[in-house]
């Protein structure tokens, strides 16, 4: 039987709350691997976890060394992938630490308690030429030689959780027939949010959203434009509905991995925008010195913005800043205007005639 040990992640992701909630004390049995035997390793160790959306885009991502940065801001439907580790070479048994690119052995099983808000917990063999595969090895910085797989624990959020001034916490290790891994303890925090029931006289002024924040529209109001102010960094409109929930907030993020690539700096307005369906949002800004910039998938996109002075909102209030219209992504930087971002030019497709020609 194979010995499967782990060194304890000392993932303290800290907050300033004080009450670690748990749903029940007992272990749950999730994937288990299915490599014919790959993985005959005696030491497994967890080094790192990056933290990805729902939509795939990595958040953060964290070194178990820095455990005093702490993971906050956490949202439904995040993603943990911990790559897996070890110091023994499979092939030489030379004692080198390096990321495990085989599968998991088909005798390892993931046990894991904790907290009501997993959802589930894998193995995931992830080819590093995919999208996704391509953001998580570029944040790991491991070295130059990229290797064609690499291997995961993830472990998935619920998609529909509401957390009011709480915090959270996960325990999970590798089980190998009755050997197990030394166990891996993570405390996380979800984006602390309020909750607020309003109506359509309440639309006479600005929502302020300094935190995030559910906002239940009145059944029997009518439906209305609302003017969000988020914190003090953008100004949003849109409609709101009867009887709907609306789910808003925002997280400013310096990107240090962009930053260096572009030369700027770029800090991203990471937007909440839970149930919202058109909105026009207006970043604001003193002069018209910058460049908009959507980021998706680690990567800038050009947006299409025009700096407006005293632009008018729904109750009145009146900023000066970069108006994006019915803006299409969640996440936007404003950049320095010379930093030119190449695109590729969209090839038309040849008319009849240029065919007959």
């Amino acid at each position: 039987m194979k010995k499967v040990l782990s060194v304890l992640l000392a993932a303290a992701m800290v907050m300033g709350m004080s009450v670690t909630s748990f749903a029940a004390d007992t272990w749950t049995t999730f994937g288990s691997g299915d490599g014919e035997n790959t993985a005959n390793v005696s030491k497994i160790y967890w080094n790192n976890v990056i933290v990805v959306n729902e939509d795939d885009d990595v958040r953060k991502a964290y070194s178990t060394t820095s455990a005093a940065a702490g993971i906050e801001d956490i949202e439904d439907g995040d993603v943990f992938y911990f790559p897996v580790s070890t110091s023994e070479n499979i092939v030489d048994k030379t004692d080198v630490h390096f990321y495990m690119t085989g599968k998991a052995d088909s005798d390892w099983k993931i046990k894991l308690k904790g907290d009501e808000y997993v959802k589930s917990a894998t193995f995931k063999h992830l080819k590093t030429s995919t999208t996704l595969g391509e953001k998580l090895w570029k944040e790991l910085k491991a070295s130059d030689e990229k290797p064609e797989y690499m291997l995961y624990v993830k472990v998935t959020l619920e998609d529909d959780v509401n957390v009011y001034d709480d915090d959270s916490a996960f325990t999970f290790y590798i089980n190998d027939e009755g050997t197990t891994s030394e166990k891996v303890k993570v405390l996380f925090d979800f984006v602390e949010t309020s909750e607020k029931d309003i109506d359509e006289d309440y639309l006479d002024w600005a929502l302020s959203v300094n935190k995030t924040t559910e906002f239940n529209y009145d059944e029997d109001s009518a439906a209305k434009k609302a003017t969000v102010e988020f914190s003090d960094v953008a100004t949003g409109e849109f409609k709101m509905y009867p009887d709907e929930t609306y789910k808003l907030g925002v997280s400013i993020d310096y990107n240090k991995a962009l930053s260096q690539e572009w030369d700027t700096d770029v800090e991203v307005m990471n937007f909440t925008l839970g149930n919202v369906g058109n909105i026009d949002l207006v970043l604001l800004a003193d002069e018209d010195a910058y460049q908009v910039v959507a980021v998706v998938d680690g990567e800038l996109v050009p947006v299409e913005a025009t700096y407006v002075e005293d632009h008018k909102f729904a109750d009145g209030s009146k900023v000066d800043g970069y108006l994006v219209e019915n803006a299409e992504y969640t996440a936007y930087a404003l950049i320095d205007a010379d930093v030119e971002i190449e695109v590729e030019a969209e090839v038309e497709a040849p008319v009849e005639a240029d065919k007959a020609n």
